[in-house]
């Protein structure tokens, strides 16, 4: 039975991925968030799958936190890492602020990094070990080059950079057989995507998914959309 590790399981695509693994799925799944005793939705699930769904506390922006939880789960093997967890935020150049965009780059980049370094061990135990980053199609240089769209640019700098993170790390850690890529969930009405996003949490994690069991390793280093197909850097 898989082991999944998820990030920033108390709402939205998070959530609805430990709901929907929880019910489709033979898997034990470690659901992470900041403050467990207040993830009343996250907690339901885990008692009403106490078999797969266990609850435990993950700050990404706390390096403690993180080397916390991989020594409480020392010994164990984690076949997929969906490194979720993140911050969404719009504002232009001329409004964002230094310590802001510091801080959506220590959730959105370092955070992941911690968060996958912390857990080679788990990973390296796993026979075909699999990390998803989440990132976003604004992380994507090529595409910004084609649109108009302002905006989101310390959100949109970030996601660039994990995508980075991901190609490197799939080259270096190629030799261990661990499958690294980034992901695109599509705009997503969530509370980050907003009303007036195209799908709906349940669509967009039901793609993530099936893209999810699609992956080999050929495809480590790669940038997916929901889709499937792949997005250019």
């Amino acid at each position: 039975m898989k082991t999944i590790l998820i990030t920033g399981s108390s709402r939205g695509i998070g959530l609805e991925l430990v709901r929907q693994l929880a019910t489709s799925s033979q898997c034990e799944i470690i659901a992470t968030c900041r403050d467990p005793e207040s993830s009343d939705e996250l907690n339901d699930l885990a008692k009403t799958y106490p078999d797969k769904v266990k609850v435990l506390p993950l700050d990404v922006e706390s390096e403690t936190s993180i080397e916390s939880l991989a020594k409480q789960l020392e010994g164990h093997s984690i076949d997929l890492l969906y490194n979720n967890a993140g911050i969404l935020d719009w504002r232009t150049i001329e409004e964002l602020e230094a310590p802001v965009m510091e801080r959506i780059y220590k959730v959105n980049v370092v955070g992941t990094m911690l968060v996958l370094r912390s857990f080679l061990p788990h990973l390296r135990r796993a026979n075909a070990p699999l990390v998803v980053n989440v990132s976003s199609r604004l992380g994507s240089i090529s595409l910004r080059g084609n649109t108009q769209l302002g905006g989101a640019i310390g959100y949109s700098a970030s996601k660039a950079a994990l995508n980075m993170l991901t190609k490197q790390a799939s080259i270096d850690l190629a030799a261990d057989g661990i499958t690294v890529v980034s992901i695109s969930p599509g705009w997503v009405r969530t509370d980050m995507g907003g009303p007036d996003a195209k799908y709906s949490v349940e669509e967009s994690v039901e793609k993530i998914i099936r893209n999810t069991e699609g992956f080999e390793p050929k495809d480590s280093g790669g940038f997916f959309g929901e889709d499937g197909e792949t997005i250019p850097y």
